[in-house]
């Protein structure tokens, strides 16, 4: 179980890493201050889960990721659609290995990733749209 915790940890901080990476092509950045606090309060539940399961603390640091100097906006709203379902999946896997408070919050996280990652797809789909009638 501490693969799929510290992978889902790695995806969490990936997709924040885009998502900031984007957010820094938008002019309204406050539209994505909900986000950015519910990325901060999972990397921190995921940090916990993982403390408590094998005993070590992870850090933040960087993670196994393409190097990208410039990323369209359609290609960042499409690796956040992917980031979100890719966590979605591992909260799902793991929730079926967990009970109590630990077992709400991954089905909350759930949740949450698929409402996140069908709303980065129809944003990226929009994008597509734009592209091909511009």
């Amino acid at each position: 179980m501490i693969i799929p915790i510290k992978k889902l940890f790695e995806t969490t901080v990936t997709a924040e890493k885009k998502a900031r990476q984007l957010a820094g092509l938008e002019t309204d950045e406050p539209t994505w201050v909900g986000y950015f606090d519910e990325a901060r309060r999972q990397r921190r539940l995921w940090q916990y889960v993982h403390y408590l399961a094998a005993g070590v603390d992870m850090e933040c640091g960087e993670t196994k990721e393409k190097k990208e100097e410039y990323a369209s906006r359609f290609d960042l709203l499409q690796s956040l659609a992917e980031a979100e379902w890719e966590k979605a999946k591992l909260c799902q896997d793991i929730s079926r290995r967990l009970d109590g408070a630990a077992k709400q919050a991954a089905n909350e996280v759930f949740h949450r990733a698929l409402r996140y990652s069908s709303e980065f797809f129809a944003m990226a789909q929009d994008e597509l749209i734009r592209r091909t009638v511009d």
